[in-house]
């Protein structure tokens, strides 16, 4: 017995010291009364459309979307401290919509105040930016060939900033089908610093470069006043034109919106929060809200598109 290593017991006394520190902890997690939820991005000469739901407590299991909207609702909106509606429930798509089609305009400021029976009054105000301008757009086809074979075509974007504190939302999408759809490119490889790093790319680790293309967004502080340049490489074939359902050719296309502060804090902390979904070791995430005494997003953009 004198032979025997003290190694051989080492696992066996770690096993005995642990489980003997097990311990049950019980958190009271106090419930708190639910609050309106406003989900509202509004476009510049756009009706007015505004979904209003109701949060959730924390230990409740999720029901369907039908549990969660909020139906008797007196939403108010103002433009520039003047009430210019009173929004009303459509069914159909659980929306608030302008019974008087009241549009955004750009340049002007809205307010939603909303009240409805058992919740705290909630409001929200966003100022709708100035027009976004077409950007110019350079295509070179079948530019790149990767190491699998795949060809990626180079596209360019420039577009002029005006000298003032801009917020971007720039996207890509695949030509249409038919008139109002949109179907987004899921990859755009890119090396420009200025493009804010979400999703996927905000890892440290990570050596990726292929950003969401429908969430590109990017603020000016690197280039205010100036003209930006982007440079984007996206599989060719995703690029291709189409046959449209009325037999015309419709093209890939690339959309530039100029959006609000707010709207950009939402997308990059909703990317966020995303990430971390059903990941029990991740830190919890707040949403970005702008909403007074509720949650959710009340914001505006303009936007303008350029054929690739």
């Amino acid at each position: 017995m004198k032979q025997i290593k003290l190694y051989f017991f080492l696992p066996l006394i770690a096993l005995v010291v642990f489980s003997s520190c097990e311990k049950s902890v019980t958190i009271d997690v106090p419930e708190k009364p639910s609050s309106l939820v406003i989900n509202a991005i509004l476009k510049k000469d756009q009706a007015i459309r505004v979904m209003i739901g109701k949060s959730r407590y924390i230990l409740e299991a999720a029901q369907g979307l039908d549990a969660y909207v909020v139906k008797n609702a007196v939403p108010i909106i103002f433009e520039n401290n003047i009430a210019i509606d009173t929004l009303v429930y459509e069914a159909a798509r659980y929306t608030y919509i302008s019974p008087k089609n009241k549009t955004i305009r750009g340049g002007y400021t809205y307010t939603i105040k909303i009240t409805a029976p058992g919740f705290s009054a909630a409001e929200a105000t966003t100022t709708v930016p100035s027009q976004s301008e077409a950007p110019e757009v350079t295509r070179v086809k079948d530019a790149r060939v990767t190491s699998d074979g795949v060809h990626k075509d180079e596209i360019v974007v420039k577009f002029n900033d005006p000298a003032e504190k801009n917020f971007y939302l720039l996207q890509f999408f695949q030509a249409p089908f038919q008139p109002g759809d949109e179907y987004t490119v899921y990859c755009a490889s890119t090396t420009d610093k200025d493009l804010e790093l979400v999703g996927d790319n905000a890892d440290p680790l990570s050596t990726d470069n292929c950003y969401d293309a429908d969430n590109l967004i990017l603020r000016d502080d690197n280039f205010n006043g100036q003209v930006k340049q982007l440079r984007f490489y996206i599989e060719s074939n995703i690029l291709q034109d189409r046959m449209g359902s009325g037999g015309q050719t419709t093209k890939p296309y690339v959309k530039l919106s100029r959006i609000t502060e707010e709207q950009f804090k939402f997308i990059k902390s909703f990317s966020v929060y995303n990430m971390t979904v059903d990941n029990p070791f991740a830190e919890p995430v707040n949403v970005f809200t702008n909403v007074k005494n509720g949650f959710g997003i009340f914001a505006s953009y303009t936007s303008a598109t350029k054929d690739l």
